[in-house]
């Protein structure tokens, strides 16, 4: 893998968590280390899962 695509998937990756994670946030009540947690995991398999999803979509 070039590093320009390296850091394309990286950049997609992040801003796919940093999405998924902000709306964690704002779904839960009370934030606790706990929940902070999880919330960055699931974020970070739906991040995974969204890349892997546009990633079948537009490449051949």
């Amino acid at each position: 893998m070039h590093r320009r695509t390296a850091l394309r998937a990286a950049g997609e990756l992040l801003a796919w968590w940093a999405a998924l994670a902000v709306l964690w946030l704002m779904l839960i009540s009370t934030v606790y280390p706990l929940e902070l947690a999880v919330g960055g995991g699931a974020a970070a398999v739906g991040a995974i899962a969204a890349r892997a999803a546009r990633r079948a979509v537009t490449e051949r």
